[in-house]
């Protein structure tokens, strides 16, 4: 895990500092993380996810399987890109880094 990085909006005296690396809270969390970041977008894509991986399991014993390891395969990419997503989104808001 690096350093942080620090984004201000311009107008703000107070600096966001975003983890850089991996997200523990992305990958056990998931959607409510995002949300807990206000990644609006980002929750509703990874509930959607979610629901549909946790409706793959109905399927049968095969598809139960499948399901978890789809499951837990997005659960690390979510981890892995949690931070950058993070990032981007609060640069879309205009935050610039320091």
């Amino acid at each position: 895990m690096g350093a942080p990085i620090y984004l201000r909006h311009p107008g703000d005296a107070e600096a966001v500092a975003v983890a850089t690396g991996f997200s523990w809270g992305a990958l056990l969390l998931g959607f409510i993380w995002a949300l807990s970041k206000r990644m609006w977008f980002a929750a509703f894509v990874m509930l959607g996810v979610n629901l549909i991986l946790f409706g793959i399991g109905f399927w049968g014993e095969t598809a139960d399987l499948l399901g978890f390891v789809l499951t837990i395969v997005f659960g690390v990419a979510c981890g892995a890109y949690g931070n950058r997503w993070h990032r981007l989104t609060l640069e879309r808001r205009g935050y610039r880094v320091e």
